[in-house]
């Protein structure tokens, strides 16, 4: 469990037991793994707001307009691949159409030849391991309000909690790794897809989240062996086979040792190795209109993409920026 909470979160807690899981790993893995030439497409946290979501996605030219109800929505994006890094509940009005928009997009895009990969965040599976703790109380109200039982989600019946039961944790896309909260601990893929496999098996979802440490660091910088933190997430990529590392979960001001600093709602990356996308896009956080990591050239260029279209390139592989960001959309 402790890699399940470390995939999730910046910094790593032990899970206090809970419900295993009975899970098919091969239809539904750990890690996915893909091998494409397409464009990427990245989005973090929308937490309920399908709105922005929508917005965000109609900006990229991931799906066509900014349709009222997830069924309507209609995918453009071809052979694109679009990874949504969790924490799709929680925070906002409308979990349950931000679920079904996912799925659709799905559907459509592997018709397409496309894929939309859709990973657990920390809230997807805080929930599953409680569904009565506060942290979730609104995802269950919603739930309560169209005839479904949260209790129910949480032991994976129905479609809602068979499909947030079937989430992946990471992906591996080419060379880009992504996952909720980045922190892979230093293992390879088949080390993380064997330990997590093993923890949910025997704990199930039973997690908390771990905050930035109280020292204020973060994950590759607290606790972490004595080197400096682009020879930390180097030699992390290098263990997993990637070259980048892509995490959601924190929207907030994140500092670098030399004074560099990620401001809040910003697209932001370091060294070409982490890129944070967690715009805090939501109205429950609302320190930005949300934006779109788009990876194109076959992985060689990085931009975020405003809903209104505006696109800021923050790395590519030629000029290998130390730091790239982008102006914070809708502010």
């Amino acid at each position: 469990m402790r890699l399940l909470v470390a995939l999730f979160t910046l910094a790593s807690l032990l899970s206090a037991g809970g419900p295993a899981v009975v899970r098919d790993w091969t239809k539904n893995p750990v890690v996915v793994q893909i091998d494409t030439t397409a464009d990427l497409f990245v989005v973090g946290d929308a937490h309920s707001d399908y709105v922005h979501l929508v917005r965000a996605l109609d900006g990229a030219g991931i799906i066509a307009g900014r349709p009222e109800q997830p069924e309507q929505a209609r995918w453009r994006a071809r052979r694109a691949v679009l990874i949504s890094t969790g924490d799709m509940i929680d925070k906002g009005p409308r979990a349950l159409d931000v679920l079904k928009l996912y799925q659709t997009l799905r559907v459509q895009a592997r018709v397409a030849g496309g894929d939309v990969v859709i990973l657990a965040g920390n809230h997807e599976a805080e929930f599953l391991a409680d569904p009565a703790a506060p942290k979730g109380a609104e995802f269950a109200r919603q739930l309560k309000a169209a005839g479904i039982s949260p209790a129910d989600v949480a032991a994976c019946k129905g479609d809602t909690g068979s499909f947030l039961c079937s989430l992946s944790f990471a992906a591996r896309v080419n060379d880009w790794f992504f996952s909720h909260a980045g922190r892979s601990s230093g293992r390879t893929l088949s080390q993380i897809a064997s330990d997590l496999s093993a923890g949910v098996e025997k704990d199930g979802f039973r997690t908390r989240e771990g905050r930035p440490t109280p020292d204020g660091r973060q994950w590759f910088d607290s606790g972490m062996p004595a080197q400096d933190e682009k020879q930390l997430l180097a030699n992390w990529a290098h263990a997993m086979g990637v070259r980048h590392i892509v995490q959601g979960h924190e929207p907030s001001e994140i500092r670098f040792s030399d004074g560099v600093k990620r401001n809040k709602g910003e697209m932001f990356q370091r060294f070409g190795l982490i890129f944070f996308i967690d715009t805090g896009m939501s109205e429950g956080v609302g320190y930005s209109d949300g934006a779109i990591l788009r990876i194109a050239n076959n992985g060689q260029e990085a931009s975020a993409v405003c809903p209104d279209g505006k696109q800021t390139s923050i790395w590519d592989a030629r000029s290998n920026p130390d730091v790239g960001r982008a102006p914070v959309c809708g502010r």
